[in-house]
């Protein structure tokens, strides 16, 4: 009995270090690629940081053009408003000159 106990205890021994190898070889493994999408997080981080000072800087300039764009718009619409009454009035000249019963041309038949 004491020979396999010591043959055990020997043999756990010797496999310990082949077992925590393949362990330390996953981990290893495992390590390099986070640090590969460490380095990826880091470039995109880099990237998102650029692009945003970029849309910051532009800022300001957008909102001058969206300033502009706001004043032509009710600039036209100013404008639509007034066509739009002058072609009210128009309409009523013509209806109040016009018979009362128009007579349809061959062509239009």
């Amino acid at each position: 009995m004491k020979r396999v106990i010591t043959w055990l205890a020997l043999l756990t021994l010797l496999t310990t270090p082949f077992l925590s190898a393949c362990d330390t070889g996953n981990l290893k493994q495992e390590n390099e690629g986070l640090k590969k999408q460490i380095e990826s997080l880091t470039s995109e981080k880099v990237q998102l940081e650029l692009k945003l000072k970029e849309f910051a800087s532009k800022g300001p300039e957008l909102t001058a053009k969206v300033d502009e764009l706001t004043r032509v718009n009710e600039e036209l619409n100013a404008k639509v408003d007034e066509l739009s009454k002058v072609n009210e009035e128009l309409r009523a000249k013509v209806e109040k000159k016009a018979p009362a019963k128009m007579k349809t041309s061959p062509k239009n038949k």
